[in-house]
């Protein structure tokens, strides 16, 4: 992984010299200013700049702090020095975060684009600064200064600043001595107040802890007899040793040749020696040692700073120069670059980056980057990105990411960074600005995918549409292919040409799209001929009521003018199944075949090609059909089932049930047609009609002394008719038509419907109620079960469901269900039903679970009404021979 290393100080010779020469000047002892010209172009010399300026903080107006400037210079194109014009004053606001960032962090910054803009506009008479870097430099509370560098060849990088630290400690002594001499010029007892002054000892304290605490360099101080005294968190990590264990131990435990170390350091001038130093983990360390000897409160000390040096090899050359040639291809390129570590957190990112994305530095800092692509595709990118970078493979892609309030189309290219271990430590991602290309291939994609006349998909759209729908059968359901020829269109076409013929495909086209989903394919495939392609099917009514939907609405007239014209379609359509593997071309020949039969059989209709959907199909409708003439016809008939009280096992009313009578069929089971009921909106008039004549049967069998005054009629309502605004009137006329109390009627409903909790499905539960007819929840247990249900709505009856009743003898876990629903029912004041009991121990059981009612085969299977009267009679001499 390229990672940025600060260049290696030319030599130690070179910052020694810059040291000692600033010490030789006798001058620079007295004069401040003369003082920082010259380290002024010693730092410029050392760091290649030639422009260097100090700025000092000056009193503060309105809160804001402001800087003038009391050295400054400039080397010319010979390598001479010069000074520069000072005047000027740098007033920061809320724009200058650059300036403000170095005074509050104490720490050098590489100034942006605003940055260099507020300096360049401090004095128009110097030199224009194209890269600058700015150092702080505290003396005192009264005197801090920033030192800006600039114009150097190569960029700056904070790293630098370590090479300058001997020096501008040096120069930071050195001022702190002149202000010390200009203290001097005071009256004795001034200089006796300042010097022994708590609060200036205690300025002095904070600078030097705050030096301590952002010196990237190690600092150890020693007193006099050489023994560590302190040391600050940058030495605790080189040496990898606590500070507490540092403390007064002397110095040479830690130094090799230490002996010849503390010689030399005595020498003052001594500057960036090479030295060695043992760490708390056994390694030995390349270092740099500088002393720095002072006194406080009559006690000398020495400050050693100690800077790490990393030994250059011949392969960190090299990664310096593919560094310096990465920085120039980065900033040339018309490619955003980025580069993150194993985490794939940034580390680094181009300019282009941010242009192309028009993002802001802080949007892709850490994983801020990821948040950059599109919502719609970013989680299934990442994670194909994840799966490529982790396997060690590049991933290329052409996705969306943000720019300005919208998003535009780049170009992806992602590529781990893979260390010799074979393992990945990160990725370097580029993106191309794609907007344009993506632009052109969509209108290229238009013009071959697209008819030109009415913009509907053509026929190599169709069949790559097809083919990739074909392969989604086993997944998604059945699909269905509608062919579409219009009848008589060549006849249009010759009478009142082609333009007309034009406008009556366009309009086809919308209808078209009007009739199908918006995942449907509609595709003209030539002439007037079309194609539907329709997925996900489970059932064959679907594409027959679509296919009737078409014929409908192509037969309404296309408005020319003043004219009407009027046209027909003949459809054929053929199927492909889960399980049964079909190409394309044959499906496509399917459904031509069986428009040729549309066509045969008179036009303007539909027919099928797959024999089992087409017999399915046909089944299904004949029975609709057959169930529109049913009832006209009178084939509905209504068998009962006995209700008994288990306690006195007396029959205390029955359960209505609709049979139907087909003239073909014969006795058909309500599962075979109560679905088809639904579905053609006919069971609100069978269910009126089932309702008035078991009414009245109930009537009569009380008449006739069948049954007790007490006695019920349950009757089924369907889920779809509590959707009918007119189901409580129709009930309760058919009640008041029968002459029946409303307590003489049940009506049943299941746990689908009351899983729905439609606001209507409750008022109509809710008024039934009111009304004194009671409700009972059918094949209790089977469904969603809950018991909110029995709360929530006003439930009177629950009836078990045969499926736990016929095992209670047999099956522990059905007798439990069973017993714990009865004890249900009791708690909570309702009735219980048991259904599906069908032998004399089932029969006892619950009895002996105090079960209140039952029906089942043991007293009669579902029977017609002529019927009843016989049942009642066995019944009740069966119940007068067990009371006798």
């Amino acid at each position: 992984m390229i990672e940025y290393r600060a260049q290696m100080p030319r030599t130690d010779h070179e910052l020694r010299q810059a040291i000692d020469r600033l010490k030789q000047h006798a001058i620079l002892h007295f004069d401040a200013q003369q003082l920082f010209m010259e380290m002024l172009r010693e730092v410029g010399e050392l760091t290649d700049s030639s422009f260097a300026i100090v700025l000092k903080q000056v009193d503060m107006d309105n809160n804001q702090p402001r800087h003038t400037c009391i050295a400054a210079q400039h080397r010319s194109n010979k390598g001479d020095w010069g000074n520069l014009d000072v005047n000027g004053l740098l007033h920061l606001d809320q724009s200058a975060k650059p300036f403000f960032d170095v005074l509050l962090q104490c720490k050098a910054m590489v100034l942006d684009r605003l940055g260099l803009r507020i300096l360049n506009n401090f004095n128009s008479n110097w030199p224009s600064v194209e890269r600058a870097m700015l150092i702080p430099m505290g003396v005192d509370k009264y005197n801090n200064y920033l030192i800006c560098i600039g114009n150097s060849k190569k960029h700056y990088h904070t790293e630098e600043v370590q090479r300058l630290w001997p020096l501008l400690i040096h120069v930071s002594t050195q001022l702190q001595l002149l202000v010390s001499h200009s203290a001097s010029k005071y009256s004795q007892k001034e200089q006796l107040l300042n010097k022994y002054s708590p609060q200036d000892n205690e300025v002095w304290r904070n600078i030097f802890y705050r030096l301590e605490k952002t010196s990237p360099l190690a600092m150890i101080t020693l007193n006099s007899d050489k023994l560590i005294c302190r040391v600050n968190e940058s030495a605790e990590n080189l040496l990898s040793i606590a500070g507490s264990e540092l403390l007064q131990k002397p110095i040479e435990e830690f130094l090799v040749n230490h002996s010849i170390i503390l010689q030399a350091l005595k020498n003052t001038s001594a500057v960036n020696m090479a030295s060695r130093m043992r760490s708390g983990l056994g390694s030995v360390l390349d270092v740099k040692l500088n002393l720095v000897p002072y006194e406080e409160n009559n006690t000398k000390y020495d400050l050693v700073l100690i800077e790490k040096v990393e030994s250059l090899t011949i392969n960190q050359n090299a990664v310096a120069v593919a560094l310096e040639r990465f920085q120039v291809l980065a900033s040339m390129l018309p490619m955003g670059i980025l580069q993150t570590d194993a985490e794939w957190q940034t580390e680094y990112f181009n300019q282009r980056w941010l242009e192309i994305t028009d993002c802001k530095v802080g949007d892709v800092y850490g994983l801020g980057w990821m948040q950059l692509f599109h919502p719609d595709e970013a989680e299934e990118l990442l994670t194909q990105l994840h799966i490529s970078i982790s396997g060690g493979h590049e991933f290329i892609r052409e996705c969306q990411m943000v720019y300005q309030q919208s998003y535009k189309w780049v170009m992806l290219h992602v590529t781990p960074i893979i260390d010799p271990k074979g393992e990945v430590k990160g990725l370097i991602a580029t993106v191309g600005d794609f907007s344009k290309q993506h632009e052109a291939e969509e209108r290229l994609r238009e013009m071959a995918e697209k008819d030109p006349l009415t913009g509907l998909s053509n026929r190599a759209c169709f069949f790559d549409r097809l083919d990739h729908a074909l392969d989604r059968v086993e997944r998604h359901g059945s699909l269905a292919l509608l062919a579409l020829d219009l009848d008589g269109f060549k006849h249009i076409n010759d009478t009142l040409g082609h333009d007309v013929g034009d406008f009556i495909l366009i309009e086809v086209a919308k209808r078209l799209r009007n009739c199908v989903r918006i995942e449907d394919t509609v595709c003209r495939v030539g002439g007037d001929e079309f194609l539907l392609i329709i997925e996900g099917l489970d059932d064959a009514t679907i594409v027959a009521s679509l296919a009737e939907k078409v014929l409908h609405e192509l037969e309404e007239p296309y408005q020319l003018g003043s004219k009407e014209i009027f046209i027909s379609t003949s459809i054929g359509i053929s199927f492909s199944v889960t399980g049964r593997k079909c190409t394309s071309k044959t499906l496509l020949k399917q459904a031509d075949l069986a428009l040729y039969r549309a066509k045969d059989a008179g036009r303007n209709n539909y027919q099928y090609y797959s024999p089992e959907l087409e017999q399915a199909s046909r089944k299904k409708l004949e029975l609709t059909n057959d169930l529109h003439r049913a009832l006209g016809k009178q084939e509905f008939e209504v068998f009962y089932q006995a209700q008994i009280d288990i306690d006195s096992n007396k029959i205390k009313g029955f359960e209505a049930l609709l049979r139907w009578q087909h003239p073909q069929k014969g006795m058909l089971s309500p599962t075979d047609f109560i679905p088809l009921l639904e579905e053609s909106g006919l069971i609100s008039n069978v269910s009126d009609w089932m309702c008035q004549h078991s009414f009245h049967q109930l009537r009569q069998w009380i008449d006739d002394g069948l049954l007790d005054h007490d006695a019920v009629m349950a009757v089924n309502i369907s889920p779809r008719q509590f959707y009918d605004e007119h189901l409580v009137e129709q009930i309760y006329n058919a009640i008041v038509n029968a002459n029946l109390s409303c307590a003489n009627v049940v009506v049943e409903v299941t746990e689908t419907l009351l899983l729905k909790e439609h606001s209507l499905i409750i008022k109509h539960l809710q008024n039934l109620h009111a009304l004194g007819i009671k409700i009972a929840l059918d094949d209790f247990g089977t469904g969603f079960s809950s018991l909110s249900y029995l709360k929530k709505f006003p439930i009177d009856i629950i009836k078990i469901d045969r499926s736990f009743i016929k095992d209670i003898a047999t099956d522990e876990s059905d007798s439990l269900i069973t017993r714990a629903v009865i004890k249900l029912g009791e708690s909570l004041g309702l009735t219980v039903l048991a259904e599906g009991v069908d032998s004399a121990p089932i029969l006892a059981l619950l009895k002996q679970w105090h079960c209140e009612k039952y029906q089942g085969y043991l007293v009669n299977q579902p029977v017609p009404a002529n019927q009843i009267k016989a049942l009642c009679a066995e019944h009740k001499e069966a119940f007068n021979n067990l009371k006798s």
